[in-house]
């Protein structure tokens, strides 16, 4: 990567790390994984990023600052580490090994935080829905006033 000049050799020693060992790593469903998760890996569009975006905001986690980019494993010790959500373009090694499409991103939750997150979810889908009927109105008054 160095070589192709898609990396720096000094940015190597920046990019976020999980401290210590690496154990593990389960990919599953929720409601059927053994175990509690130390970060909720959320595959969605654009849209559906921004409502979990806007619950994590909503709940105190999201994380100031870019939207993370290559590589894509680092969402993961991000999250864990600062303790708040993030959004991730994924990598072009990410999405050829998942399959992630050019629409599609990604949002992570520290498995600690979900709760929130997810309490205050579909607070934000419903304002979002009645928000965009809102706004759907007067874009078309707006457009008649103009005609």
């Amino acid at each position: 990567m160095v070589g192709l000049g898609y990396v720096r050799m000094e940015e190597v020693a920046t990019l976020p790390r999980v401290p210590g060992p690496f154990r593990v790593a389960m990919y599953s469903p929720l409601a059927k994984a053994p175990a509690p998760p130390d970060v909720v890996v959320i595959r969605g569009t654009a849209r559906q990023i921004m409502l979990v975006a806007e619950a994590a905001n909503a709940a105190g986690i999201a994380r100031d600052g870019a939207t993370l980019g290559r590589p894509a494993c680092a969402m993961i010790p991000t999250a864990m580490r600062s303790a708040q959500g993030n959004t991730s373009l994924g990598c072009i090694g990410n999405r050829v090994y998942t399959g992630l499409a050019d629409a599609e991103l990604y949002f992570t939750i520290p498995g600690s935080k979900l709760d929130e997150v997810v309490d205050k979810l579909s607070t934000i889908a419903r304002a979002n829905r009645e928000l965009q009927t809102y706004h759907e109105a007067r874009r078309q008054s707006l457009g008649a006033a103009r005609a």
